[in-house]
């Protein structure tokens, strides 16, 4: 799975995100093609489009559909305020496979404006329009907890996958949650199945308990980041001031960080980590930490 950046600008300014600004400019429609056929090159299977706001690219639907074309599966994530009936057919009609929209709360407050107040209309639409997999995505830290539970209703009233986020702190570790956040987060769960199982949150339970958790991240390997400089990253809290550029990145270096131990992963909530690597479980995991490897006297992304 590669995320890819095709613009870091935003229209909102949530208060927990550190990953926008307001003014640069989209990718290139040349550059972003160029970097879909490096990650075909790389067998990538899914492709995540995200920013920024994706839908702020006047190419978007045209890089969609070159991910097709390469064989890979395109995927977006998106705030939802620019969506409507005409985006989401040309989203459709270019092939996308699903969407990640996020509602953070009920009410717009000083942390986010992603909430369901503003933003039902758009759900609405894309449960009468799309063509695609929708999946809410709601952060619980971001607001009152109990309007996190009522965006994770409202997301399967109308047929779409509801996921539940921890926020991060800047670093992406686990920020505290306070006894009613958990209480609120344990009747999210007994709502029952939300998404397939290969997206199962089950990792959570163990951060908010103990502040930790054991397993093997794979990312760099599995999963990685390619910023709007079309440098790799481990993820999106995790970038490295000298990391590789696409072009460069090779099978070995997937490898030496599929068997790279990350210091940070013992306290990471970042859940796409944890799903794309919870299929090498049982691999080990017994190179050198990844800040220590070098290739060409460039370090692949720093973790600490």
């Amino acid at each position: 799975m590669a995320h890819l950046i095709v613009t870091r600008r935003c229209n909102l300014s949530c208060g927990y995100c550190t990953e926008y600004d307001k003014v640069s400019p989209p990718v290139s429609r040349a550059t972003l093609t160029a970097r879909i056929d490096q990650l075909a090159r790389l067998r990538v299977v899914f492709v995540t489009l995200t920013g920024g706001e994706p839908l702020l690219h006047p190419d978007l639907p045209a890089v969609i559909a070159h991910v097709r074309a390469r064989g890979m599966t395109p995927v977006m994530n998106t705030n939802g305020y620019l969506l409507t009936a005409a985006w989401i057919q040309r989203l459709g009609e270019a092939g996308l496979y699903a969407m990640q929209i996020s509602v953070d709360n009920v009410t717009p407050n000083a942390t986010t404006m992603k909430s369901l107040k503003t933003l039902l209309p758009k759900l609405r639409l894309l449960s009468a329009h799309a063509s695609f997999r929708v999946r809410v995505n709601t952060v619980l830290g971001s607001g009152p907890p109990e309007e996190a539970l009522e965006v994770a209703r409202t997301a399967l009233a109308l047929g779409f996958d509801a996921k539940c986020s921890l926020v991060r702190n800047p670093d992406g570790s686990l920020a505290a949650q306070d006894a009613r956040a958990r209480a609120v987060y344990d009747q999210i769960r007994r709502l029952g199945r939300r998404a397939p199982s290969y997206l199962s949150e089950d990792f959570q339970l163990p951060l908010l308990d103990d502040g930790q958790l054991a397993w093997k991240c794979r990312a760099g390997a599995r999963v990685f980041h390619v910023c709007e400089d079309g440098l790799v990253h481990l993820c999106a809290p995790k970038w490295g001031a000298g990391a590789v550029p696409l072009a460069d990145y090779t099978v070995d270096d997937i490898r030496r960080a599929f068997d790279a131990p990350k210091p940070c992963a013992t306290t990471c909530p970042v859940a796409y980590a944890h799903q794309a690597s919870r299929a090498d479980a049982w691999r080990p995991q017994a190179g050198p930490p990844l800040a220590a490897l070098t290739r060409d006297r460039r370090y692949l992304p720093v973790v600490a």
